[in-house]
């Protein structure tokens, strides 16, 4: 160590000099901790089967927080292979749920959608999904039937303040007209 270090080195932290390295350390430094604050802070996201909703109609099966409407767990059957879901509601057209309150700060609600599994049995299932906002449509399904692959759905809910989800029969009447909102959520990206 030279003469000029120990000098350096003996003075207050107050009175050294901000050199460019230095600056460049703190500002490194601000940012590391910006990041990990956000990762301990960034929302997680709010599952439908998490909040209170209110049934608007049910004309078969009471919709099922994380299950389908016979009690099992949500899945969706595309070919031979169904997809199984932890999350999500299960609903027998005609079906509306609504949620009146909104969780603060998030984005989009998105949503695996399709008919579950178990109606694959009964074999005529048929299933329009609809996702209304503020009583404005913000999404539509085409016909979906079992056996089908499952649709994934975003849509931006930013400002808005109510969610209804509907399925309703395509039509054809409602006999084994399972239809599963799985993974349905609340996200900020």
């Amino acid at each position: 160590m030279t003469a000029e270090n120990q000098t350096e080195m003996s003075k207050p932290v107050e009175a050294r000099e901000w050199t460019p390295s230095r600056v460049a350390a703190v500002i490194l430094l601000v940012i590391l901790c910006g990041v990990l604050v956000w990762n301990a802070y960034h929302p997680e996201d709010v599952y439908i089967s998490d909040l209170k909703f209110e049934v608007l109609q049910s004309d078969r099966f009471e919709p099922q927080k994380d299950q389908s409407v016979e009690g099992n767990t949500l899945a969706i059957q595309h070919g031979d292979t169904p997809t199984y879901y932890p999350r999500g509601v299960g609903v027998h057209a005609n079906s509306e749920v609504f949620i009146k309150f909104l969780p603060n700060g998030y984005r989009f609600f998105v949503a695996e959608i399709g008919v579950d599994k178990e109606a694959a049995e009964i074999g005529s299932s048929s299933v329009v999904f609809q996702i209304l906002s503020d009583g404005s449509l913000m999404y539509e399904s085409p016909v979906l039937r079992a056996g089908m692959a499952p649709r994934f759905v975003r849509v931006c809910i930013e400002g808005r303040e109510t969610l209804t989800l509907k399925v309703s029969d395509a039509g054809d009447g409602n006999e084994g007209d399972h239809a599963d909102w799985a993974m349905a959520r609340f996200t900020v990206q």
